[in-house]
């Protein structure tokens, strides 16, 4: 990152803060479908040219800029300091639109699952029950199905707020999602929007008494969920970093919570 050929670059490109620096990145890749093809469309850049390399040596040179004049360890210590955070969103980025196509794919086989387990519902037996006890198993069948729908679209809104929430957090609100991720999260919600309006208009499904904690539970995962990305974002930038220390302290920090 501190090559001539990278300075020059940078210089070409312009010194940013690093928000904006991986925000610029972000730009031109999202004019490629998804990440796999961006990274093909890069593999044979020089290693000065590389998207870290020049986020970097942007960062870098805004630094120094707004330093100019101070002690060089200072400068260099704030340096190291915005090469990190920039990785770090650099990491997060990768790491969100990874989630979400990890989600989108396990998440829809559960819910094409349910759109199933509810046909065999609809599907019989369609005689009176026969005694207590079998109205009663019909009716926890419903039951159960109803309940796997509320988990379904509780996870939905779990994994969109978690990922808009870093993206308020560290990167201004900007959509980091690239068209394949974006994609296939819409596909899912669409899913799971569709399993939670027929669970209300099928009227042999046993109305689901409302839980009072469901909300105060979602927030609680929403911000473990959004720590718990974030982190893996920085062990990995840590790990690129060469700081291995800091990396397995956060790795140690979760085995011990």
């Amino acid at each position: 990152m501190t090559s001539s050929a990278t300075r020059r670059i940078a210089k070409l490109e312009g010194a940013l803060q690093p928000r904006e620096a991986v925000l610029a990145w972000l730009a031109d890749a999202q004019q490629f479908p998804s990440i796999l093809d961006h990274a093909r469309a890069i593999a044979d850049l020089p290693v000065e040219a590389a998207p870290l390399s020049v986020i970097g040596a942007r960062v870098v040179a805004a630094v120094r800029a707004e330093l100019k004049g101070q002690p060089r360890d200072t400068v260099e210590r704030a340096a190291r300091r915005a090469q990190g955070d920039a990785v770090f969103l650099f990491c997060l980025v990768v790491f969100l639109n990874g989630r979400v196509l990890e989600v989108a794919q396990l998440e829809g086989l559960r819910a094409a699952g349910a759109f199933w387990w509810m046909g065999a519902l609809l599907g019989g037996p369609h005689d009176p029950p026969t005694s207590d006890q079998d109205a009663e198993e019909r009716r926890d069948a419903w039951r159960s199905w109803r309940t796997l729908i509320d988990r379904l679209a509780t996870d939905v809104r779990v994994e969109t707020d978690a990922r808009a929430s870093l993206e308020r957090q560290y990167l201004g609100g900007h959509d980091v999602l690239f068209l394949d991720a974006a994609t296939a999260w819409a596909s899912h919600v669409e899913m799971v929007a569709g399993l939670a309006r027929l669970a209300e208009i099928t009227s042999v499904v046993e109305p689901t008494k409302p839980s009072r904690r469901r909300s105060s539970v979602g927030d609680t995962r929403v911000e473990a969920l959004a720590d718990r990305l974030a982190d893996d974002a920085r062990v990995k930038a840590y790990e690129i970093l060469g700081e291995r220390e800091r990396a397995v302290s956060i790795m140690e920090r979760r085995l011990r919570a």
